[in-house]
């Protein structure tokens, strides 16, 4: 089970994310010194002034884009970018307007990806496809959550269309939320499927309550965690196969409209904007 002090440590680097995203809104340039700039604009520049600013939050390797003398730096679960002698620095979405592609977004959902790829398969509430697996889903849920309750009524048809759900435990308030106990005790219960349906208020019954020594309830910390080090605000958050995120309820028909589209533009052909989700429910 994850610490007081860590959760503590996740609050403080979210509002030092928060105040880095005020300091440098807009188009203004934030200049740290007036120095001589760190090194040749092809070269990567030092984070160590944008360190400054954030001090608390892990602040990545500065990573050259597609446009010269603008590097990318990840800082906490955001971006930033910084200009090739580290003197400046912007916040926003880097747009490719030949391809329309977002070029920020892409990177995001890839970190998304990899991060999401290592978290142990017995963390996660697994609900496999009827027949063979033509998608996989990720979901930060807490069972206590209306529009997670609303999603899970979804399921069913999912799992009949192919889809694979893989419910990640996300207690929006952390180990203080309405949902964390009771997410434990779906996580601990014998039959996990068969707890989460009536916690979800889609199958009678009574939760057993998994109380402070249930092993499995690491699981519901790990989720916690994870969903904070990627970015997740609400619950639900769909992470789809490509590593996009939906934060909110989408019905069944619209989610496999999606999935769709991303097939099709993993083989190259065009898609179109995708149904917005609604809804999400926010965690303090």
């Amino acid at each position: 089970m994850a610490s007081n002090s860590n959760n503590n440590r996740s609050a403080s680097a979210a509002l030092a994310a928060a105040a880095l995203g005020l300091a440098l809104t807009g188009a203004a340039a934030v200049r740290a010194d007036r120095s001589e700039p760190d090194g040749p604009p092809s070269a990567p520049p030092s984070p160590a002034r944008l360190q400054q600013l954030v001090p608390g939050v892990t602040v990545g390797t500065p990573e050259q884009t597609p446009v010269d003398g603008v590097f990318r730096v990840r800082v906490g679960d955001s971006y930033v970018y910084l200009s090739g002698d580290g003197r400046h620095a912007f916040t926003g979405d880097l747009l490719d307007l030949a391809t329309g592609q977002n070029l920020t977004e892409t990177r995001r959902n890839g970190d998304r990806l990899a991060a999401l790829s290592e978290f142990p398969d017995d963390h996660l509430l697994i609900l496999p496809a009827k027949g063979e697996e033509k998608a996989r889903i990720r979901v930060f849920t807490d069972s206590s959550c209306p529009y997670c309750q609303k999603l899970h009524r979804e399921v069913p048809a999912l799992r009949e269309a192919g889809v694979t759900v893989a419910y990640i435990p996300f207690p929006r308030g952390g180990p203080r939320g309405p949902g964390y106990r009771e997410l434990r005790s779906v996580w601990c219960a014998d039959d996990p499927a068969a707890a989460f349906d009536i916690a979800a208020g889609t199958a009678d019954g009574e939760l057993p309550d998994a109380g402070a020594d249930c092993t499995d309830a690491k699981s519901v910390d790990a989720g916690y965690e994870l969903g904070n080090a990627v970015g997740v605000r609400g619950t639900p958050t769909i992470v789809l196969p490509s590593g996009a995120a939906l934060p909110g309820y989408v019905d069944a028909p619209r989610l496999l409209q999606r999935l769709q589209l991303e097939g099709a533009a993993a083989e190259g052909a065009a898609v179109a904007p995708a149904p917005a989700p609604t809804n999400p429910e926010v965690k303090p």
